[in-house]
This record gives structure tokens, sequence and C-alpha cells, in this order.
């Protein structure tokens, strides 16, 4: 049996009053969690071992519910996101073979794909003690599916645990279950007996003032985005004393108002992907602010095809790892990993440059878009930046930035600020500023939606 299931039944014995799950006015105790579970129990009795199943309640609780449910009769449970299109469902559905669906009622509805339960049986029974099917939340295409085992993530916990400094008996991540951020909390969260407490929606004054109604120290787990719009809450008789943001690196301006309103507060920034887990963290900036943080010590890093800067593409190897993607071979716990960034290390420090799909390549010189990007969020008043191609006759390309912020931009200003540390080669040639940024349902700037923008033309130079 999975180590979470064991941990609930222990909780509803020897701390049963004690709050599990918080989701705005649906909470309840590891008793209570407990005991819901063995009443679904029969919802999923007669399902075939290992079959799939997709969570698209509206209600985080339900989700939650079904998902140790669906857990405890040998079957798995597979994260939609309800705010997902039909289509991409549908889609969803048919590709990753996904035998059943739960609706609102709790009740099991069979999909058109429930003939080929043979089909996938031995890829994933590969997988040791898998606990879900998650899904990647890249900014184009269809969502992959991959494989997330336990141990994977009892890895992570324990690297959490050390960097959770104040003792803290309730985590936060009001994102959607869907993302694995939030998942990975809320498990945390049950894993180790403290209380989760997450939202049906992203509201930062309802988190903030639930938060205030809690008398012991919290930690929060979010994105950059969230981050943003909770600083501007009044913070008052908040017990909130870890932050840990993944997803983005903070700008400079976001951190320092962070570090201001949470006096208190460590703050964490975490670099990983769904795929490998955690790979490095920063915590207060004592890493370099160009770098995404010291490696954690359980991860081995290879760079290959290294230039003359000793710039390569990054390959990760943790016991934190996915065990693959759906429909594909099964990764085996300390495979390699892929992540299609470009990075470089120094005192055990690892710095991105750029995405393997987002290098420019200007008047032949290698230009590294995230590199230049973090250098233009180190400037005070600057919010967000990103760095997109242009074609052009002579050079290729081009480099065009686009920011938003309190400040406007001077090129002069800038090309010195960048070429202490870059090339000319690296400077935009073009700086747009822009009311504001699209983004991912994850919290990342959806870079391909504003490319598409600025070659509309619906930016002003």
């Amino acid at each position: 049996m999975l180590e979470i299931l064991n941990k609930l039944n222990h909780y509803s014995v020897e701390q049963p009053d004690m709050i599990a799950l918080s989701f705005e006015e649906d909470v309840l105790t590891y008793q209570e969690l407990y005991t819901a579970i063995q009443q679904l129990k029969s919802v999923f009795m007669h399902l075939p071992k290992g079959s799939r199943v997709g969570l698209l309640s509206k209600s985080p609780l339900h989700n939650m519910l079904n998902y140790f449910a669906i857990l405890e009769q040998g079957s798995i449970p597979c994260f939609l996101d309800d705010q997902w299109s039909e289509v991409t469902i549908h889609q969803l559905i048919e590709t990753y073979h996904i035998d059943y669906l739960v609706d609102e009622q709790h009740r099991l509805i069979k999909t058109t794909s429930s003939e080929t339960y043979p089909t996938y049986l031995n890829e994933q029974s590969q997988v040791h003690q898998l606990l879900h099917i998650g899904f990647t939340s890249g900014t184009t295409g269809l969502p992959k599916a991959y494989y997330r085992n336990e141990p994977s993530w009892l890895a992570s916990y324990k690297e959490n645990e050390k960097l959770l400094r104040h003792k803290e008996n309730i985590l936060v991540a009001p994102g959607p279950l869907a993302h694995s951020l939030s998942l990975y909390t809320c498990i945390y969260a049950l894993y180790t007996g403290r209380t989760f407490i997450g939202q049906t929606r992203f509201n930062a004054t309802k988190l903030v003032s639930k938060m205030k109604q809690q008398t012991t120290n919290s930690a929060l787990f979010l994105v950059p985005t969230m981050l943003h719009a909770i600083t501007k809450i009044n913070h008052d008789h908040l017990h909130l004393t870890t932050i840990l943001s993944s997803g983005a690196k903070l700008s400079s301006s976001l951190f320092k108002r962070i570090a201001e309103t949470f006096q208190h507060a460590n703050i964490i920034e975490f670099f990983g992907t769904s795929e490998a887990s955690f790979i490095s963290y920063n915590i207060n900036r004592k890493a370099s602010v160009d770098s995404v943080g010291y490696i954690f010590q359980n991860v081995t890093i290879g760079l290959e095809e290294k230039d003359k800067n000793h710039i390569g593409l990054l390959n990760v190897k943790s016991n934190m790892i996915f065990s693959g993607y759906v429909n594909q071979s099964v990764v085996l716990p300390e495979t390699w990993i892929k992540t299609g960034d470009y990075a470089y290390i120094k005192d055990n420090q690892l710095y991105l440059v750029s995405r393997q799909n987002e290098r420019l390549i200007i008047g032949g010189k290698n230009v590294y878009p995230q590199v230049i990007e973090q250098m233009i969020k180190n400037i005070d008043g600057v919010e967000e930046a990103i760095v997109i191609g242009e074609p052009h006759p002579r050079f290729g390309e081009i480099a065009v930035l686009l920011y938003t912020g309190s400040i406007e931009l001077e090129y002069q200003t800038v090309r010195q600020h960048i070429m202490k540390v870059l090339s000319r080669y690296d400077v935009p040639s073009k700086f747009i500023k822009v009311d504001s940024m699209q983004y991912t349902q994850s919290g990342k700037v959806a870079r391909n939606k504003m490319r598409t923008a600025y070659v509309k033309g619906d930016f002003k130079l």
C-alpha cells in the first residue's frame, strides 16, 4: 500500500480532530477525511486494477476525496483541469486512455476510451508505486501526461523539510490542484500530518483573510503572479514564516516588495520542472541573483554540447524525478532527464541562459534570452521582461524586449547595464513597454502568445 494511505489511517487515529483539508468553507479533520475516503471506496470497488480515472470536479475537496479512494482501490487518478476546453479534455481522454470520469456527485462515468485498458497496463505496471498521472502545463499544444511515483515525492518532501525552519504546521497553496505545485503541497501536508489550505479559485483577499485566522506558523507555496497580488493586501497578524515560490524567477522589484511586506518570512525560490521535480533553490537571495540557486545535494547535473563559455544543455538525475511520459517508455529512477534548458554551473550555483527552442542567433552569435531577461528584471521598477526574436535581413534575427513596470527604460542605460556582463549582440534592438503580460494557467509568461501579439502589431514602439 502507498505510504500516503498508511499515513492518513495513522493520523485519523493519532490526531483525529486536527484539520486536514481546508478549501474555503469545506473543512475536514483527519478523522472525517479518512471516514469519507472509506465511504467513497464503494463507488470504485468494481474498477479493474490499474484503470485510469479522470478527476474533473470543480470542488477541490471532492477531487482529493476521489483521488485517495481511487488509490485505495488500486486504480490511477488522473488530475484534469476544469479550465480546459471540452475539446482538450476529450483529446486527453482519447490520447491517454482515461477509462472513467468522476462527476460532481462522485458518480463513475465510462468514457469512450474504456476498451483500451489492456493496451496500456503493461507500460503502467512498470512504474513502482504509481501515485497518479499528471499533465504538464506547456504553453503550446496538448498537455503531456506523465507518471508520478510516490517515492520521488517522498524524496522531495525530505529535501523540503530541511528548508522549513520554523516548524510550520500549515501548508498553503492557492493554485489549482491540477497543477503539480499545489497537488504536491497538498499531499506533502497530509503525509506529514499538517493542515493544508487551498482555494477553488485564487483570490488574494480571501486567502490572506483565511490565513489571518490561523494561530500557528504557515508556509506558502505559489507562483510569482500570485505573490504579486498578495503583497497588495493588508498582512497584519499573519503567521507566515516561509514563502516558497516556483514557476519563474522573482524580479528584483517583487523580491524587494515581498521582503518588505513579510519581514519575518524566509523567501525560498525553487527551480524545477514537472518531470525533474526540484533542481535548485535560493534562500533569501543568498545565492547570486542571476542564478536559480544552489543545486540540491541529491541532484546530479550534466551539461551536453558545452560551448567555449561552458554553456550546455542541462540534464538532471536524482531520486525525485518522474517515471516518464504516458505512451512512451517508462523512466527508471536515477535516469538522466533532459530539461531543454541551456545552463552553466559556477560555485555550485546553477545559471539558466535560455530554453533550447528560444536561443537566438544574431550575426552568427548565440544569444540566450533568459540571461538578458534576468538582467532586465534586476533593474528597479521592472516587473516582467521577455526577449523574443524578430527576423532581420542582415543579422538573421534581432532581439526584441517586451517589459512591464513602473519605469520607462532608456536604450543607453540598458546597453551599459547589459554590456557590463554580456556583449553588444545581447543588447535588444527594440524596447517595448506593454501594459501587461499574458500568462499560462500555471502563472508563467505565455511567451508564444506574447510573440504572436507582437507580430500582429498589438504593441507600439
